[in-house]
């Protein structure tokens, strides 16, 4: 038991524990605490959403926190009523973008159709710092 519970306050793990359909937004609500921080973002609010066909997306906001612009790699998993993972997900909400220091930046990843989904999970994985290679002035192109 002390394992279980070393492994989920090192791991960095927020639960949404309900599925809500997508087109009906739920009403606003103020969040007094986030839902996790680490490795210097915040995750302000998340949630599992289902469309009509299935398809099972996790959408939110998260939080530069931190004093350094960076970029952030989040996990998203799905699990069955009996805890088994249904799928899971790694992206970056910003791509190969930094994320500015105080910046809020919003996040969707869709799993596609899925069945028998009864929780979603997200996990802060790392933040890193990108270089803006997509910016010519920037890049060497000499051979």
């Amino acid at each position: 038991m002390f394992l279980a519970i070393l492994s989920l306050s090192t791991c960095g793990c927020a639960r949404l524990l309900r599925l809500r359909k997508a087109p009906k937004p739920a009403p606003a609500t103020s969040v007094s605490q986030p839902y996790l921080e680490q490795h210097g973002f915040t995750v302000l609010h998340f949630r599992a959403v289902s469309d009509d066909y299935g398809v099972i997306s996790v959408v939110g906001e998260i939080k530069n926190t931190g004093t350094a612009a960076r970029g952030v790699e989040l996990q998203a998993a799905l699990r069955d009523a009996d805890g088994r993972v249904v799928a899971v997900g790694h992206f970056c909400p910003a791509s190969y973008k930094n994320i500015a220091p105080g910046e809020t930046w919003p996040f969707a990843y869709s799993f596609g159709k899925q069945r028998g989904v009864a929780d979603a999970e997200l996990r802060i994985v790392g933040a890193f710092r990108t270089t803006d290679i997509l910016n010519p002035t920037s890049a060497n192109f000499a051979p």
